[in-house]
């Protein structure tokens, strides 16, 4: 039992969920939530450890925006498409570093959008164990660990041991985009905050997630972040 309510997205790994006598597999895509007088139990496989990310919230009560999105005590739900949900947590951790007179009303308006898209995207907390849920699920945590150093579909295909094709079948099942389109956010997301952050150039940003090319890559940003690598 804890003393606060808290949140768990996770982003990597692979391991269990115990609700009372009930064990459920956790994998990239799954949010749970926990706090006062709740009995749970989680762990991860000693060769898939968690990436997660955290929301936390006070009060005697769970909190009703994540009742309202669907969310309950204890309970664990497994996203669909969670790629937008990540992009989400990374701006909220970036906004989190910054401390002037609107940091509060837009981590609020941050932690909306999170709810709302956790609330689009949730699913199943059974779980789908087949073949190619497993290879999904592989091949996002290559996604989210090496995204830096992938460049295309043909290199995420050989680094999983998959062809690219096969893997298009299974992320259009399981997720809605092609594993390039995925790989193209994660970059994307992980280059804005950099750009954020201030402290390197458009051409530095851009071959620190694996573009040599500043121009495709500003073309790339626009596309899939809606605005210039100049204008964050």
């Amino acid at each position: 039992s804890f003393p606060f309510w808290g949140l768990e997205f996770v982003a990597g790994g692979e391991g269990f969920y115990r609700e009372g006598e009930q064990q459920r597999t956790v994998r990239y895509g799954a949010v749970f939530t926990y706090g006062p007088g709740i009995d749970q139990r989680w762990g991860n496989k000693r060769d898939r450890p968690f990436k997660k990310y955290f929301l936390i919230r006070g009060g005697a009560e769970f909190p009703q925006l994540w009742k309202d999105a669907g969310l309950h005590p204890g309970r664990m739900i497994q996203l669909g498409n969670a790629s937008p949900v990540v992009a989400v947590f990374d701006q909220l951790l970036d906004e989190g570093g910054h401390g002037d007179a609107k940091t509060a009303q837009i981590l609020g308006s941050l932690e909306s959008v999170l709810l709302a898209l956790i609330e689009r995207h949730k699913g199943t907390a059974r779980g789908d164990l087949s073949a190619s849920r497993k290879v999904y699920d592989m091949t996002m945590d290559v996604l989210q660990r090496d995204y830096r150093e992938i460049a295309s579909l043909a290199e995420l295909a050989k680094r999983v041991g998959y062809s690219g094709e096969y893997l298009c079948r299974i992320f259009k099942k399981y997720h809605g985009e092609s594993p390039y389109q995925v790989l193209l956010h994660r970059k994307m997301s992980a280059a804005w905050l950099l750009l954020r952050d201030g402290e390197l150039q458009v051409g530095a940003v851009a071959r620190e997630i694996g573009f040599d090319d500043q121009l495709h890559f500003s073309r790339v940003f626009r596309k899939v972040m809606g605005c210039a690598p100049s204008a964050v």
